[in-house]
């Protein structure tokens, strides 16, 4: 179950966009049947409260924001920073959280242990977030894609969910197959950071057909080196000449990035 009913976007603007609720005696009563849990430690969240954590679990959230995916810089506007945006695939990249221990735990449960029912609560988060901080006005949004051996494996593909529910949350529509991976590479996890852009060079393929939408909303679940997202990234805007932007629930950074002066000065001011 979950309390959350639509985003108003009438407006863009981070003081007109809201997140309702939904209303009544029916909601209440399904409340006091199903009450809404924290994601983390699965306490009962208050029907009131508009986060998925409870308030401990918020004590150690560490807030994500919006990177360039070329050189890992923190930005506000546009242009993100001084990289010349036109040369590379992938625009921007908007997180939710940093990655840590408790989203580890969180996001290898609902790939590898069925935990679907987080994707949801998770899409609206997330969508919401894109809105207040205007990160970006979609036409489409297109889930990173699975090899289609892997997906029967697992069962489904988690950008795939998230992509559909942040498509219903945003009211725009959303394509599950114009990308598709081509290759059944090695999983992204199984080898070192170094290799893993190799690993997926020339995968995705996007299929053909005529297009007419300006800017893609390019959805997975969690971003590290970038190279399988850059490379969606780069398919999608040869095929269809769009201009790409990226969204992940977590943000995986590199050392370089951790240790680079301001840093973590540039997510407290997110």
């Amino acid at each position: 179950m979950t309390r959350y009913h639509k985003l108003t976007t009438e407006a863009y603007s981070p003081g007109q966009i809201t997140l309702s609720k939904r209303k009544g005696w029916l909601h209440s009563f399904l409340y006091q049947l199903f009450p809404d849990r924290c994601l983390f430690c699965r306490d009962i969240i208050p029907i009131s409260s508009l986060n998925p954590l409870c308030s401990t679990c918020q004590k150690n959230y560490s807030a994500g924001g919006r990177i360039c995916p070329n050189c890992e810089s923190f930005f506000r506007e546009e242009p993100p920073c001084s990289c010349i945006v036109k040369s590379i695939s992938l625009e921007g990249l908007f997180f939710a959280a940093l990655y840590d221990q408790s989203w580890r735990k969180l996001i290898h449960e609902l790939k590898y242990r069925n935990r679907r029912a987080v994707i949801r609560p998770l899409a609206i988060w997330l969508a919401f977030e894109i809105l207040n901080n205007r990160y970006c006005k979609p036409d489409l949004i297109v889930p990173v894609p699975l090899h289609p051996v892997r997906e029967r494996e697992r069962g489904y593909n988690q950008a795939a969910l998230l992509a559909r529910n942040m498509a219903q949350v945003l009211k725009v529509p959303w394509r599950g197959n114009l990308l598709f991976k081509a290759i059944n590479t090695r999983s992204q996890t199984s080898i070192s950071r170094y290799d893993r852009q190799s690993n997926v060079r020339g995968v995705f393929k996007c299929r053909p057909e005529k297009y007419n939408k300006s800017t893609i909303l390019l959805v997975d679940d969690v971003y590290s080196t970038g190279a399988t997202m850059k490379e969606a990234a780069l398919a999608l805007k040869n095929k269809t000449g769009a201009r790409v932007f990226g969204a992940a629930i977590a943000y995986n950074p590199n050392i370089r990035a951790i240790q680079r002066t301001g840093f973590y000065a540039g997510l407290e001011k997110w």
